[in-house]
């Protein structure tokens, strides 16, 4: 359960940081349409663990990524295997961009209260783990995922659900 919330908390970190206008935020045709080729694949995945499975958080991150790094720079890194992919072929700053972006376009911490209540904890306990997990703690946890690394073993997090399971 906490692999698959690591893995949603990465996506929605993803996300949020996108966010804008949603008129494509000056996009070109060919920007736009690479836009809209990136949001059909994030809402593909149909999964509750999917934290861009909303239309608008998918469309927000995916306009934020063309306009951050360009159309090059996305075709460089579109090894037409997935979004996820490209993050191994990122620099740091990069992938510091794409978290960002994930904040700004998803509401994380109503993604983590679902997913927690979908997993079996109480209304309260919810409420407690995603009231726990700020700003900082999230884009780590989605840094840590897209890097290839156990989000599990993240101490900061750990302390939080165990906290709120056992408080």
């Amino acid at each position: 359960m906490l692999k698959k919330m690591g893995l949603v908390v990465v996506a929605l970190l993803l996300v949020l940081a996108a966010c804008g206008d949603d008129s494509g935020g000056g996009l070109s045709a060919e920007e736009q349409a690479k836009a809209v080729e990136i949001a059909a694949e994030l809402t593909g995945d149909t999964t509750p663990e999917n934290p861009f499975g909303n239309e608008a958080a998918a469309t927000c991150f995916s306009e934020g990524i063309v306009s951050s790094f360009g159309l090059a720079r996305i075709n460089e890194l579109d090894t037409g295997t997935g979004v996820e992919a490209g993050f191994a072929n990122m620099t740091a700053a990069e992938q510091e961009t794409v978290a960002d972006l994930a904040l700004s376009c998803i509401d994380f911490n109503t993604v983590m209260k679902d997913q927690m209540l979908a997993g079996g904890l109480s209304e309260a306990q919810a409420n407690c783990v995603a009231e726990g997990l700020n700003n900082d703690l999230l884009k780590g946890l989605f840094l840590a995922q897209i890097r290839g690394e156990d989000v599990t073993q993240n101490a900061e997090l750990m302390s939080v659900v165990m906290g709120c399971l056992t408080g």
